[in-house]
């Protein structure tokens, strides 16, 4: 068939109002997110113990250790990989992840030495945490605009799912079987359930299939005049990169999804020790992680609705105050009851972080340099989350307890929830606007 016939076939599909492909789309990202757990840190910190203990000579500083250079080295790549995402797209760029993901997962079961930590560690959270994530996000700013915060919010419920099942799901292998045999069926199914099907369901913009995005099969009644129609929080305005990063609204911005990389790493990575403190054993820490996810999926749904009615700066505000308030609880926690209000509180701001972090680059800053934006704001992040354990690590081996990384820990969303109130949306200023976008 002809590339001409081609078109019209799918231009006469889209007028028949058969399945938006869009659905799929947002089944892909959502599945995605939920897939990147070999590479986040509620999976990787449920293997830290085991995995510590089979070790010849590592402690918990030089595991952490491992983790940061790895993470470190995530976060300069990813700047390198968003331009990459904007040239070729998911379709390419989805599968081979998961490959890539899978094969990481198979070095860290054959770890018996740091080195071979170190190199494991920068894959997983290359490309879980950081690769995968970015395709998941930049998938939905193609295919969404108006929808975009509610699809944002669906596919941050996949995060949350990845939460509540992933450290139960390791934890079966590994006391059922071993770590590595743990590892190995992470890499099983990544390579069964998201290599063929991400290939042949993706498309990477809507119009590519005479489509238009929002789940619209054709193009809206005076498609050309409704620009003010949009959310204001909704740019149509295209930012470069180079822009973007001289704008200090995305700083601020910045800020807050670093701040929660940092602490939210850190707790999750040493969740079962400080729950442990309080009398809380096996499983049970794991219980209040899965609690935190089922708040977060609802309010991953209703954050999504806010977004295109509250500006990015009051929610995210919002999320930095809520994380300190738990964080708070967590320094203060004497008794078990009190892992419920902690575990409520970081389950809603999970879930505004998750989906606010997620749109406001696109939001603000325009789809057609969204993976460069987006990258470049997400390798500060994973560069922040590679810090997170480090603190606690240390302070467990000096003080015996992680307590004083720990009020630390509660100070910094205070300072990052204050300054980015400040962070307007972003407006170019009449030179920039007749500079163009070069």
């Amino acid at each position: 068939m002809s590339s001409s016939s081609t078109a019209v076939t799918l231009s006469n599909d889209a007028a028949d109002g058969g399945m938006h492909r869009g659905w799929w789309i947002l089944t892909v990202a959502f599945t995605a997110i939920f897939m990147s757990a070999p590479g986040q840190s509620h999976s990787i910190g449920t293997f830290r113990d085991m995995m510590i203990r089979s070790m010849d000579n590592v402690t918990d500083t030089q595991y952490s250790t491992a983790y940061l250079f790895g993470t470190l080295f995530s976060g300069f790549a990813l700047p390198f990989l968003g331009p990459l995402i904007d040239r070729f797209g998911a379709r390419t760029l989805l599968p081979l992840t998961s490959m890539f993901l899978a094969a990481a997962c198979i070095l860290m079961s054959r770890v018996e030495h740091l080195p071979l930590l170190y190199l494991s560690l920068g894959m997983l959270r290359l490309f879980g945490q950081g690769l995968m994530c970015l395709l998941a996000t930049w998938l939905i700013g193609e295919w969404f605009q108006e929808k975009r915060g509610l699809a944002m919010g669906l596919m941050g419920v996949g995060g949350a799912l990845s939460v509540m099942i992933f450290p139960m799901l390791n934890r079966y292998f590994m006391l059922n079987y071993d770590w590595q045999t743990a590892w190995l069926a992470l890499a099983v199914i990544l390579l069964v359930t998201f290599v063929i099907p991400p290939w042949l369901t993706i498309r990477n913009r809507p119009e590519d299939e005479g489509l238009y995005p929002d789940w619209e099969h054709q193009p809206p009644a005076e498609h050309s005049s409704r620009t003010g129609e949009y959310s204001p929080h909704i740019t149509q305005e295209t930012w470069t990169r180079r822009e973007a990063l001289r704008d200090p609204t995305f700083w601020k911005l910045v800020m807050c999804i670093t701040c929660t990389a940092i602490v939210g790493t850190g707790v999750i990575f040493y969740a079962d020790r400080v729950l442990e403190r309080v009398g809380m054993s096996g499983n049970e820490p794991y219980y209040v992680l899965a609690l935190q996810a089922i708040l977060a999926t609802i309010t991953c749904i209703v954050a999504g609705y806010l977004t295109a009615k509250i500006q990015a700066r009051y929610l995210l505000a919002t999320a930095m105050f809520l994380l300190a308030a738990a964080m708070g609880i967590l320094v203060t926690m004497s008794s078990p009851w009190m892992a419920l209000p902690f575990a409520i509180l970081g389950g809603i701001h999970g879930g505004i972080i998750r989906t606010v972090g997620s749109v406001v680059w696109v939001n603000y800053y325009g789809r057609e340099h969204q993976g460069a934006i987006a990258g470049a704001a997400v390798s500060v992040s994973v560069a922040g989350s590679a810090l997170g354990p480090l603190p606690l690590a240390i302070s467990e081996d000096i003080y015996g307890t992680p307590g004083p990384a720990m009020i630390l820990f509660m100070c910094l969303p205070i300072i990052a929830g204050i300054i980015v109130l400040s962070a307007a949306p972003p407006k170019r200023n009449t030179v920039e606007s007749s500079s163009g976008t070069a």
